[in-house]
């Protein structure tokens, strides 16, 4: 199984269309995200921030930095798909607008978090 993950992660993380980001706050990696590109459109995707660095806007400081990227990479539409409400307000706060609620969709919740990962 541990061969399989790691099989993925590496493909996952050398293609092409996958830009990965790691945030760090005194030397300490606190945060990670990924943007999915395909054509003009990205999707911002895999957000979390370790539960010891939450409450100091740094999600904020990430999602702006994607945000920087896309427009320099002349994305026309970011997309987001919050798990629930609450991540849906956190995202509200640093500038994406709520413009449909799927009907429809699937969240893998059962995999490590990052604190997990990095032990």
């Amino acid at each position: 199984m541990k061969e399989v993950i790691e099989k993925i992660f590496k493909k996952q993380f050398s293609h092409p269309s996958f830009t990965h980001y790691l945030l760090r706050y005194d030397g300490k990696a606190c945060a990670a995200a990924c943007m999915f590109e395909e054509k003009n459109q990205a999707r911002v995707e895999s957000v979390a921030t370790l539960q010891s660095f939450r409450g100091k806007g740094l999600i904020g400081d990430l999602l702006s930095f994607i945000q920087e990227e896309a427009v320099r990479k002349h994305i026309d539409k970011l997309w987001v798909l919050p798990i629930n409400e609450r991540v849906e307000k956190v995202y509200s706060r640093y500038g994406f607008e709520t413009i449909a609620a799927m009907k429809t969709g699937h969240a893998f919740l059962g995999g490590k978090s990052i604190k997990e990962i990095q032990s």
